[in-house]
């Protein structure tokens, strides 16, 4: 028994020593890919991440906690979507609210925008509901229904926890395109006829 002792200690104390030696190198790993993930680029003189300044906006937006998951522009293709607090309204408003819906000079026909509006067509339901009143949120734990500002082309919906912002690009009898702020591209929606 006496013989385990020294093995058991000899052990331990490389298994100690090769932590400390592995550590900076896994730690090392860890932040390249997260800088590699967010989309930023390594600088292997500096070793820090870099990214301009539009780029870090960008990505602070998309990786806040409470706009980290854009319902409406769905730009992770979600088929189903869980409830959390990306998709969930906060018991206690957070920020100012209007009062009601304002809608000023609309450069877009409202009457073909004030439909409801899908994703994907043959899907168990729809996405939102655009009303002269209200932007409601369809299939929405909380409270769907939220007040927005509609300024020539420019659409800002006022949910409790974030603003959401963009542009309407079209809209027709059947076919709504928004360029969702923080988006490459212009998101297609269809009119929900189910």
């Amino acid at each position: 028994m006496n013989r385990n002792k020294p093995i058991t200690l000899i052990l331990g104390l490389l298994l100690i020593f090769t932590g400390f030696w592995a550590y900076p190198k896994i730690n090392h790993f860890f932040k390249i890919d997260r800088c590699l993930d967010r989309g930023g680029k390594w600088n292997y003189e500096t070793n820090e991440c870099e990214s301009d300044p539009q780029e870090k906006h960008v990505l602070l937006q998309k990786t806040d906690s409470t706009n980290s998951y854009n319902q409406p522009a769905d730009e992770q293709n979600r088929s189903t979507y869980t409830v959390s607090a990306h998709n969930t309204d906060l018991e206690n408003a957070t920020i100012n609210r209007p009062e009601k819906t304002k809608i000023t000079n609309p450069t877009i026909d409202t009457t073909k925008l004030f439909k409801i509006w899908t994703l994907t067509p043959d899907g168990p339901h729809a996405d939102f509901w655009i009303k002269s009143t209200e932007f409601y949120i369809v299939d929405y734990d909380g409270d769907g229904a939220m007040q927005y500002i509609l300024d020539h082309d420019r659409l800002t919906i006022f949910h409790n926890d974030f603003i959401q912002k963009g542009k309407i690009v079209s809209v027709s009898l059947d076919t709504l395109k928004i360029l969702w702020d923080a988006s490459e591209k212009p998101t297609l929606y269809i009119e929900w006829k189910n």
